[in-house]
C-alpha cells in the first residue's frame, strides 16, 4: 500500500485490543477463540478506511507480539499508525468475545495495559489541528484517568482548532459506576459536535426509552449532529431542527460486536467526503448491517465497493 504522508482527516484516540471470539466448543468441551483485532475506536478508523476514508489513530501498545500485530492490521488496512507509540514494559489488552446476533457479551484483560498508560502530553496536537474529525468514546475514558484527561485535551484541543469532535458513548458499567460515566461524559459533551448514543446506553443513563426525550436531551449540549443508533430499527438523526429515520438493513445477524463502531466510522468518512449527512448516515447503515452478519468486531466491516 502506498504510505500517505499528509495528516489523516479523521483521527481516533483509544485502545485497541487483540481480539478472542469464541467459537465452538471442542468435543470435550473446550472453547475454542479466534484472534483478531479491535477495540471500539479502532473498530471506526477500520471502517473508515474501508470506506476510502483517511484514518489515524493515536494510542499506545504493548512491546509485545500482540502489539507488533496491532500495528501490523492497521498498516495494512490503511490506517496510519505514525502516532502509536509501542511501551515495552506494558502489554496490549485483550478482549474475550462471546458473541450473540443482538448483544455480545465481552471479558477484558486489559488492566495496566500499555493504552491505559496514555497521557495528554503525548497527544499529536498538529495532527489533530490538521484533521477534519477527532474521533473518541466513553470508553476511552474509562480505562484510566491518564486516558480519560488525554481525550477531554485532545476535544479541547480540536474544539479550538476548529476540528470537529465525534463523541461514541460506547457505554460500559464494567469499567466504572454509573455516576462516574454520566458525569464524565456530560463533562465532554458540550465540547462535542458529532454525538452517537445507542437507544440502550441512553435508556441507562437517562432512564427512558422514549427517543424524542433522548434526542432533547443530547441535543441541549449544541452539537451539530445527533445519531441515535437503534439497532436492527436503524438510525434517528437529528441536525439542526431537523429529524428523519434511516431504517437499517435487513440481514441475518450473528454478531452484533463492533456494528455500532462501524456505523460510525462509514458515516465520518462518508461525510468528510460529500458534506451529505442523510447520504452518509444510509451508507453508514448499510456498512452496520454488513458487519454483524459475521464474527469479530472488524473481520466482517464491509469495503466501500459492497456499500455503494
Amino acid at each position: 500500500m502506498m504510505e500517505r504522508t499528509q495528516s489523516p482527516e479523521i483521527l481516533a484516540l483509544g485502545e485497541p485490543l487483540v481480539e478472542m471470539t469464541r467459537l465452538e466448543a471442542l468435543s470435550d468441551g473446550r472453547p475454542v477463540f479466534r484472534q483478531s483485532v479491535g477495540g471500539d475506536t479502532l473498530n471506526a478508523m477500520i471502517a473508515a478506511a474501508r470506506q476510502g476514508g483517511h484514518a489515524g489513530y493515536m494510542t499506545a501498545v504493548g512491546g509485545d507480539p500482540f502489539g507488533e500485530e496491532i500495528l501490523s492490521f492497521c498498516a495494512a488496512e490503511g490506517v496510519d499508525t505514525r502516532f502509536i507509540s509501542s511501551r515495552e514494559q506494558d502489554p496490549t489488552g485483550v478482549n474475550f468475545i462471546h458473541p450473540h446476533p443482538s448483544g455480545s457479551r465481552f471479558s477484558y484483560a486489559r488492566r495496566g495495559s500499555a493504552a491505559s498508560h496514555y497521557s495528554s502530553d503525548e497527544l499529536p496536537h498538529e495532527a489533530i489541528k490538521a484533521a477534519r474529525v477527532l474521533h473518541v468514546s466513553a470508553i476511552s475514558q474509562a480505562i484510566s484517568g491518564s486516558m480519560r484527561e488525554a481525550v477531554n485535551s485532545a476535544a479541547t484541543f480540536a474544539q479550538t482548532a476548529g476540528t470537529l469532535v465525534s463523541y461514541d458513548l460506547n457505554l460500559r458499567l464494567n469499567l466504572w459506576t454509573l455516576d462516574e460515566a454520566r458525569a464524565a461524559i456530560e463533562g465532554l459533551l458540550p465540547k462535542v459536535d458529532i454525538v452517537l448514543p445507542s437507544i440502550d446506553e441512553a435508556e441507562i443513563l437517562l432512564g427512558t426509552s422514549d427517543e424524542g426525550i433522548i434526542l432533547d436531551h443530547f441535543s441541549r449540549f449544541d452539537p451539530f449532529l445527533v445519531l441515535l443508533k437503534r439497532g436492527e430499527r436503524g438510525l434517528l438523526v437529528r441536525t439542526g431542527g431537523r429529524v428523519f429515520d434511516v431504517p437499517a438493513m435487513q440481514v441475518r445477524a450473528i454478531d452484533s460486536t463492533g456494528a455500532g463502531d462501524s456505523l460510525a466510522g462509514a458515516f465520518l468518512a462518508y461525510f468528510v467526503e460529500t458534506g451529505d449527512v442523510e447520504l452518509s448516515a444510509q451508507r453508514a447503515v448499510r456498512v452496520a448491517a454488513g458487519t454483524v452478519t459475521g464474527l469479530g468486531a472488524t473481520d466482517p466491516i464491509p469495503f466501500r465497493k459492497d456499500v455503494l
